[in-house]
Order: structure tokens, then C-alpha cells, then sequence
């Protein structure tokens, strides 16, 4: 009982630093657009699409029936993506994209 007692304020602190933390995963890895290159698309709804952007860094987009799609996007398009914390909003070609 008595080492219950003891471990028991290293377990609060543990399981209050991960509450803490917790709401830093909800947030978009991105503040702003992303802008780069198509790698990779499924067919269909739900559906995903894989950018690199400038920097090499690949981001995965799930796309949804709420996600607005300015063309069918194949891999090499250039493309700029407007997320939320709710998810992916918008997909757009970007000009100089045949």
C-alpha cells in the first residue's frame, strides 16, 4: 500500500503532462496554405493527396465531399491547399500547370 502511495504522485504528474500536451495534436501541422507538388491522389470520396511542398516535406490531405476541388489532379500538378483545423477546404491547380 505504502508504495502505491509513493508512485502514485509520478503517475499524476505523467498522465497531467499528457492532458496538457494533448491539444497541440488537434492543431494543422500548418498554419498557412500549402503550396507544392502533387506526389499522389486516390479516386474517389474520402479520399487522400500526398504534396511536397518546397521545403521536401511530404503532407497528407484528406479529402472529403465538404472539400472544394478546382480539377481531377494527377501526380506533378502544382497545387496550393487551404486546410482548417477542420481538414482540408480547398485544393487549387496553380497557374503554369498544364
Amino acid at each position: 500500500m505504502s508504495r502505491l502511495i509513493r508512485h502514485m504522485p509520478i503517475g499524476i504528474f505523467l498522465l497531467t503532462t499528457a492532458f496538457v500536451s494533448l491539444p497541440n495534436f488537434a492543431l494543422p501541422s500548418t498554419s498557412g496554405p500549402i503550396q507544392g507538388e502533387v506526389v499522389i491522389v486516390t479516386v474517389g470520396i474520402p479520399g487522400t493527396m500526398v504534396i511536397r511542398d518546397e521545403k521536401g516535406q511530404l503532407h497528407i490531405l484528406k479529402l472529403t465531399q465538404q472539400t472544394q476541388l478546382s480539377a481531377q489532379f494527377k501526380p506533378g500538378d502544382k497545387v496550393l491547399a487551404f486546410t482548417s483545423p477542420y481538414g482540408v477546404s480547398a485544393v487549387q491547380l496553380q497557374k503554369g500547370t498544364p
